[in-house]
């Protein structure tokens, strides 16, 4: 069985409101009439002149008519009745005003359901209720667009990323299979370029465990890790000139912060001009800490750096893809957020990238 519409509801309990209303009313004044005399004052003689000789006053009170009050009954109810359809009609024109809104949004949300991601919810009404949920739906929507869209940017550069090594080890097999005096040598080498191929593999399928273990939620160990030493190190291996304040300490999991210090020096040492990357480190006001992680190179476009946070982003275009998966900064990222910190990365004016962590 169907239900009744929202706007027929609300008709009906704005029509069943006033008849209840009305009702009590006639009640009310019907049992005051029934049960209340009618004072009623008479003067009788000397021309019925109050105060003159020989007259005589009578005060009673007296009870109106079973047919007065019929009278009046009837017309007070022909008037609800009245009064009662006008409500419907006044309720389900109110009503219609009040839903129409949510008509709107009924009607937007049609269309996203049907693959417009575009589609927003106009509302021209009142700064009212409606306003507010028309604004939070597109807050959301432009939420759920975005990550709609970073999904299919992974899973378009995940398969190209995974397709490639394969369609590489599929070419070396076949070369050395088809080739029948292949001497040892020959094959070694192909078997040495699978196993690399092989091995970069197996690091973007550790890396992509990761990251999805991190976004997941994953709980991370809570410990006092000594920032200074541990970029200190990292900056030693990596062989990278740093500025680093001493004693500056986090709460976290040493072996994910060190991996995210140790991914921002190796990208900056790969993706940017030889001998300009550099590491600085500095305590934070908040009783946290901010690594600065620079180098130089070509001057790339903001939008495209924004965009280098993303699994498998890299600056292609612009011949800064040497080596990796992809999934550094992403990681870098992840493990920021998992420890309530945060990763921002600019371009810089004079060409190459800044990347501040932090902690």
């Amino acid at each position: 069985m169907r239900t009744l519409s929202l706007r027929a509801r609300i008709t009906v309990m704005f029509v069943l409101t006033v008849l209840g209303v009305g009702l009590a009313l006639i009640g009310i004044v019907y049992a005051y009439l029934r049960f209340t005399p009618v004072p009623f004052q008479a003067v009788l003689g000397a021309n019925g002149i109050d105060g003159a000789p020989g007259t005589a006053v009578i005060d009673a009170a007296v009870p109106i008519t079973r047919e007065i009050l019929r009278v009046v009954l009837l017309s007070s109810l022909g008037g609800l009745a009245v009064l009662t359809a006008l409500s419907g009609l006044i309720g389900w024109w109110v009503a219609g005003l009040v839903i129409r809104p949510l008509r709107t949004i009924a009607d937007a949300a049609g269309d996203i359901t049907r693959g417009d991601l575009t589609r927003r919810i106009e509302h021209t009404g009142a700064d009212d209720e409606a306003a507010e949920l028309a604004s939070a739906l597109n807050t959301m929507l432009d939420t759920l667009a975005a990550s709609i869209a970073a999904q299919r940017r992974f899973a378009a550069n995940a398969s190209h990323e995974l397709n490639t090594p394969i369609t590489t080890i599929q070419t070396v097999a076949d070369v050395a299979l088809a080739d029948p005096d292949a001497s040892a040598a020959d094959l070694r080498a192909g078997l040495t370029r699978i196993r690399e191929v092989n091995s970069r593999n197996a690091r973007t399928t550790a890396s992509l465990l990761s990251l999805a273990e991190l976004e997941g939620g994953a709980k991370i160990a809570a410990e006092q890790v000594d920032l200074s030493a541990l970029c200190s190190a990292v900056a030693q291996e990596r062989g990278i000139p740093a500025d680093i304040a001493e004693n500056v300490t986090v709460t976290g999991d040493r072996d994910l912060v060190r991996h995210a210090v140790d991914n921002l020096a190796r990208n900056a040492v790969q993706h940017g001009a030889a001998g300009t990357a550099a590491l600085r480190l500095r305590a934070a006001g908040d009783g946290g800490a901010a690594l600065t992680v620079t180098n130089g190179g070509e001057v790339l476009d903001p939008a495209e750096v924004a965009t280098l946070t993303e699994p498998f982003a890299r600056a292609r275009q612009r011949g800064h893809s040497k080596g990796g998966h992809g999934l550094g900064v992403a990681l870098v990222q992840a493990i920021a957020a998992a420890h309530g910190g945060s990763l921002a990365l600019e371009a810089r004016p004079q060409g190459g990238v800044t990347a501040t962590l932090h902690l």
